[in-house]
């Protein structure tokens, strides 16, 4: 757990890890939720035809799972600070350099590097949107036997790396609550994914 300087508390014995591990459990299980309605969602807009071919399922998930109103509410919140994303046009050209069907090492190597200097909602969404746009281009190649690897990649880097930071948000409805700020944190998204691109190009 956090305590009041927002710092994580790993001397209140076993209940207290238990505790949190249970709720990182909720977090991944979330996650998984939001990441799949996130990749169907941005495929709805962008490829209409598309998304009659892909759904939850194709992506791990279950049927009726896009139907909690507040798993969609974060989607919704996600989407709008990607809008940003998408605007950007240099970003959209790095982001053709990274294949489909790329090695784990290195969706892993521009993963870390979005989030080299700190986490937050923007950069999450920029890997969101980074798993997004490879598994489009995996649906539009045909390499359907990798879509689930990139998702499963996506999940094991927030078990790793980032649900410690959201469970001190207050989990994923964090997201909701800065939705005042969206737009500055888009830019911070945009400007994290740009230099991660960047530094993969720099060191392939």
């Amino acid at each position: 757990m956090a305590d009041s300087h927002g710092n994580d508390r790993t001397d209140d014995g076993e209940g207290a890890t238990g505790g949190e591990d249970v709720i990182d459990d909720r977090i991944m299980e979330e996650g998984a939720l939001v990441l799949r309605g996130y990749v169907i969602e941005r495929i709805s807009t962008e490829d209409p035809n598309m998304r009659r071919n892909v759904s939850a399922v194709d992506l791990g998930g279950t049927a009726s799972e896009g139907d909690d109103p507040h798993v969609k509410e974060v989607v919704d919140q996600l989407l709008k600070i990607a809008d940003e994303l998408n605007r950007n046009a240099e970003l959209q050209h790095l982001i053709n350099t990274v294949q489909a069907n790329c090695a784990q090492e290195v969706f892993t190597t521009v993963a870390k590097s979005i989030f080299s200097d700190g986490i937050n909602w923007g950069r999450i969404v920029a890997l969101f949107h980074l798993a997004y746009r490879l598994i489009y281009k995996a649906l539009t190649q045909n390499h359907f036997e990798i879509i689930k690897n990139i998702i499963s990649w996506v999940l094991q880097f927030i078990r790793e790396h980032i649900s410690a930071w959201i469970r001190q948000q207050g989990g994923w409805d964090g997201v909701i609550r800065s939705v005042s700020r969206w737009r500055s944190v888009s830019i911070i998204a945009a400007v994290a994914f740009i230099a991660a691109a960047v530094y993969w190009r720099r060191t392939r």
